[in-house]
């Protein structure tokens, strides 16, 4: 027997965006015709009471504001053929906003009417009208702020009550009982205006007929009150500067008790401020090609001393509560990065004011719990929240044009590839990121159940502490290899800290928070060991080896030095600067990742200490791992996307490139061997790191060592570097399909949190470095041998040439790039600095 029952699985409502509703176009033009009514006659009671005080007929003022803007816009959109869709755009939001909040003052300017002329002759105009502008101020940021309904609630019942209480017990009116029930009733109408809504074109015309009847029986009750007794109410001053302090104090207070608003107002300021500095940092000026060295260091040889290595604590300890001892430069940075001269001190100075801004208001604010920020919808793809600012265009006097210019598919949000939102609905994410490179070099083979498979032990990351709101990093992911399809395949995942091992199942919860945690895990690692530890902080110890072993000798033109300098020549300056603001507390990393700043220090000097350099480049061992179990067997034929099999195309490239360097200088291994420099080279690269260099680069003692170390950096400077931080970070900002922190109560992205993820990803994968297309021949003119100075051209140009080659491949064959992380040459930069 088969079930009839649909059952629809959870969710759906990450892919739908929500339709909205639609109405009558009739009953639209009603709701207009009716604010039309509300605004004549707001205006007709302001033109019949011009000897009165402001006070007086200040309700009516708020009343025409509102009900004029809105007339103007809800008939906008009739012409726009959207009837009442009054959240349609980003504009109509802002106009929905302002008439939200002028509500706050009509109902201030209705309670300070109303208590002046009950206790105004009295003498107590001025604690009357103190306490009505604090009230009003809360009320405004009540309403501005999505503060709680029904604390709005609680405040107008009791400021009814009270006006109520007024009209009935204050022996001040004179108007008689007339009057005296007009006003009652008017307050009874206004304060049944909020029950009525606006939420459909009918509410709404109800709503703004019951508030001309609220205006009309308002206009009588003032005006009858001040034909019986307008000189006692005459005498009434201080008004304006007592609401002038008054109403800032009850802002103060609302975001004070209702911490929620407070958060929620911070978060535009954040937005709309913060990504400036961003823009400012990756879209500004491009340096076109490295310079040649001995330009660099004209009239300063003398000053070319070596450069000693400091834990990071010592030499950064700006704003750093937890130590870091990952070897690094101090703030003197190298003689050449000082040579860039205003690049250099305008980076210092930008992320200088950064740092002091950031002590006091963060882009994001991780002190604040997440109950109390706002959320993303759960359909948001990251688009409707991407900066604006990254779209403009700004000019600054004396540095030029900003602009963000770079991105696969333009300036803007980069859409994550139908392809991996398909690998998602199949739970097969996972897989894609091991598959196609962001994740390739995790996995180790293993026999499972009597079959080849592989395993991604991330177990290792739950040791690290986490902040209250968010679950643990850690976990563990089997793969099989779908021979049928060609395809790596996720078989089974392991939460954190759980035995429970769940086969793959996108309509379990179970399944999909496991995965949501495992995805969070790869994204820390992939950014902060793989990305900041191995690249920017491991790969600037090959540049001051460099510097130390060549330059500070006074050979700055020796070939393996300028072999390796145009894909090093700003390293440090992204380095030395830019991780600062990365690791400072409460910075940009404690606010993107789940760990405690505690724990993120202890996860990076971890990751160091295991480092072995280049072993991304291990390719030999990385194919035999795809390949275990298949002796004999092509990666090509077995997993054909695989991000491996282009990056060995690219990796020869490399090796023959610099095969042909070594040999244009060397003639033989034992010419190598003999090379103080080169020897001390790995001396210093042998001392820096902990774990040994790999047996293949021979200790730098032969041409073949030689080159393929010189092959396997620039690898990992190029293309490694465009793995970890830029193709891979358009998945990372889709928070429908995964999350770099994962909330403990099931929600979305704080809207702070995923915009500093946004912004830093920007920074990061958009950044105006120089691109590896670029002749930099230039830098080979410092070489001391003409005839290998030609040598080092030739090879530069058919490295060139090949990198041609390879494009015209990759943008010809059937696979999409976009859709498979696949780099094209074009889109490569030089290195891996700024």
């Amino acid at each position: 027997m088969q079930a009839n029952t649909h059952i629809t699985p959870p969710g759906p409502e990450k892919f739908t965006l929500p339709v909205p509703p639609t109405f009558n176009t009739k009953d639209a033009w009603f709701s207009a015709g009716s604010l039309l009514v509300f605004f004549v006659a707001s205006l007709l009671a302001i033109i019949n009471l011009p000897d009165l005080p402001l006070w007086v007929g200040a309700p009516f003022w708020f009343t025409a504001f509102g009900s004029g803007i809105g007339f103007l816009y809800e008939t906008w959109l009739l012409i726009r053929n959207a009837p009442y869709q009054l959240l349609g755009t980003a504009m109509g939001r802002f106009i929905q906003t302002i008439r939200l909040g002028n509500i706050a003052f009509v109902f201030g300017s209705v309670y300070l009417a109303y208590g002046l002329v009950t206790l105004g002759a009295f003498g107590h105009s001025g604690w009357v009208t103190a306490l009505v502008g604090t009230v009003t101020g809360f009320l405004l940021i009540l309403f501005l702020f999505r503060g709680p309904q029904e604390i709005g609630a609680a405040t107008l019942t009791v400021g009814l009550i009270a006006l109520l209480i007024l009209m009935f017990a204050s022996s001040g009116l004179q108007g008689g009982v007339w009057g005296r029930t007009a006003l009652a009733v008017a307050a009874i109408g206004l304060y049944a205006t909020t029950f009525i809504g606006s939420q459909t074109p009918r509410r709404s015309t109800v709503f703004h007929l019951v508030a001309t009847v609220v205006v009309a029986l308002l206009y009588f009750g003032l005006r009858t009150e001040f034909d019986a007794s307008a000189e006692a109410h005459q005498g009434i001053i201080g008004i304006g500067l007592r609401l002038l302090v008054s109403i800032p104090a009850g802002m103060a207070l609302a975001f004070y008790l209702l911490p929620q608003t407070w958060a929620m107002f911070r978060s535009m300021i954040s937005g709309a401020t913060w990504p400036y500095f961003y823009l400012f940092i990756a879209g500004g000026m491009r340096v076109p090609r490295p310079e040649r060295l001995g330009e660099l260091y004209a009239g300063r040889e003398s000053e070319l001393q070596p450069l000693g290595l400091l834990p990071y604590y010592i030499a950064h300890p700006r704003n750093l509560t937890h130590p870091v001892s990952v070897p690094c430069l101090d703030e003197a940075l190298t003689l050449k990065v000082h040579a860039f001269g205003m690049i250099t001190r305008l980076v210092k100075f930008a992320f200088g004011a950064a740092s002091m801004v950031n002590r006091v208001f963060p882009i994001a604010n991780i002190d604040v719990p997440l109950r109390l920020k706002p959320r993303m919808e759960p359909w948001s793809d990251g688009s409707n929240y991407w900066p604006k600012q990254f779209l403009q265009r700004i000019y600054l006097p004396t540095l030029g044009w900003f602009s963000i210019e770079s991105g696969v598919r333009g300036p803007g949000f980069q859409p994550t590839p139908p392809t991996v939102l398909e690998a998602y609905s199949q739970g097969q994410l996972l897989a894609f990121l091991v598959e196609y490179g962001t994740a390739g070099t995790f996995i180790q083979p293993i026999i499972r159940d009597g079959k080849q498979a592989f395993v991604m032990d991330l177990s290792f990351f739950e040791k690290y502490e986490t902040k209250a709101d968010y679950e643990s990093y850690g976990g563990v992911a089997y793969f099989e290899i779908d021979d049928a399809n060609h395809c790596l395949k996720l078989t089974h995942v392991q939460a954190p800290k759980s035995d429970i091992e769940l086969s793959v199942d996108p309509t379990d919860a179970r399944f999909r928070h496991a995965e949501d945690m495992i995805l969070a895990t790869v994204y820390f690692y992939v950014v902060s060991g793989k990305h900041l530890v191995e690249i920017h902080m491991g790969l600037n110890l090959i540049e001051v080896a460099l510097f130390n072993s060549f330059d500070a000798k006074r050979q700055w033109f020796h070939p393996v030095r300028l072999a390796l300098y145009p894909h090093l020549f700003a390293h440090e300056l992204a380095e030395e600067l830019t991780t600062q603001n990365l690791l400072e507390d409460n910075a940009v990393f404690p606010q993107i990742f789940a760990t405690t700043n505690a724990s993120l220090m202890r996860h990076l000097n971890d990751r160091f200490g295991e480092y072995e350099l280049a072993e991304d480049e291990d390719f030999e061992r990385r194919e035999k791992v795809l390949l275990a179990g298949r002796d004999g067997q092509a990666l090509e034929n077995v997993l054909p996307r695989s991000s491996l099999v282009w990056e060995k195309q690219y990796a020869a490239i490399w090796l023959e490139y610099a095969t042909s360097l070594v040999e244009a200088v060397y003639t033989s291994d034992a010419n190598v061997a003999s090379d103080e420099c080169v020897q001390v080279l790995f001396a210093n690269l042998a001392a820096t790191y902990a774990q040994p260099l790999p047996n293949r680069f021979d200790q730098l003692k032969t041409r073949s060592g030689l080159a393929r170390f010189i092959a396997d950096m620039m690898h990992h400077l190029i293309i490694r570097h465009e793995v970890y931080g830029t193709s891979g970070v358009r998945l990372a900002l889709d928070p429908r399909i995964n999350k770099v922190q994962v909330p403990k109560d099931g929600g979305t992205y704080g809207v702070d949190e995923w915009r500093s993820l946004a912004c830093v990803a920007m920074a990061t994968s958009r950044v105006r470095y120089t691109l590896l297309a670029t002749d930099y021949k230039n830098v080979f003119e410092d070489l001391k041998d003409p005839e290998v100075n030609q040598k080092y051209r030739d090879a530069h140009d058919r490295m060139k040439s090949q990198l041609e080659a390879l494009e015209a491949e990759f943008t010809s064959d059937e696979i999409e790039n976009y859709n498979t992380l696949r780099l094209l040459p074009s889109e490569l930069d030089i290195g891996a600095g700024y």
